[in-house]
């Protein structure tokens, strides 16, 4: 293993302890948002620890307003660590966005519907009806990529891997679908010597894009997408495309 290999194995796993620390703090034994004991993924730019349904909820409301991570799974930032640690854990989180909590305003529990759960989520976070009036609060945005139309590739390979159980939005998802894409191998070329391949993941209406690697017809992408999986779903779609600046995008064959 290379020093850089192993320097960053040693910050993965010294962010995880610190996470793992955190989540035994008795406030974050249960979620946030339900109660459901035993949370295993958070809210990184909120900074609360939440359960898996309350989590598909979260997602879908968009990385803008929350960026879910997996406590064990995902790979998170010195910041994103920095950050749930500056804040607390979810007592310290709810101080904030129920300070208003009305009376008799019936929070969900572990074997809430799921539409009692998106409702009270959105209105916690999303429109922050719980808030002192005179404070909002703006989430920190978190970088996406862009998407364009664009060429497909014909030998891409990757990997895929399906989590457990979820639920989110006004959609009931029975996983989430964690899909590496590693690299192609003699891409067609497609402008005047060279191809500018990346690729774009469909799954029923969701759609997840790699990075654009400029003039290679043996591009590395090695970079992880995740696409939530409906629980009644098709193929997922597997397209390489080639980027054009001055026209339409061309995709491959095959």
């Amino acid at each position: 293993m290379s020093c850089h290999s192993y320097d960053h194995e040693k910050s993965i796993s010294s962010k995880r302890r610190k996470l793992k620390d955190l989540l035994l703090k008795s406030d974050n034994h249960i979620c946030a948002d339900c109660g459901a004991l035993d949370p295993k993924w958070a809210s990184a730019n909120i900074s609360v620890f939440i359960c898996l349904k309350c989590s598909g909820v979260h997602r879908n409301l968009g990385a803008h307003i929350s960026k879910v991570l997996s406590v064990t799974l995902d790979e998170w930032s010195d910041e994103q660590v920095n950050s749930m640690i500056e804040v607390g854990g979810n007592s310290c989180a709810n101080a904030t966005y129920e300070a208003f909590l009305h009376e008799g305003y019936a929070k969900p529990n572990s074997d809430s519907s799921y539409e009692e759960r998106a409702n009270f989520i959105r209105s916690k976070y999303e429109l922050q009806e719980f808030l002192n009036p005179s404070l909002r609060i703006v989430p920190s945005k978190s970088t996406s990529t862009t998407c364009g139309s664009g060429k497909d590739s014909n030998s891409v390979s990757g990997s895929a891997s399906l989590n457990k159980t979820s639920q989110a939005g006004m959609v009931e998802f029975i996983g989430i679908l964690n899909v590496k894409v590693i690299k192609g191998t003699n891409l067609a070329v497609r402008d005047v010597l060279s191809s500018d391949p990346y690729v774009v993941l469909t799954l029923g209406q969701q759609r997840a894009q790699t990075a654009v690697i400029k003039s290679n017809l043996n591009p590395v992408w090695n970079e992880e997408l995740k696409l939530s999986v409906p629980q009644n779903y098709g193929a997922l779609k597997v397209l390489v495309f080639d980027q054009d600046v001055l026209s339409s995008n061309d995709i491959y064959d095959g």
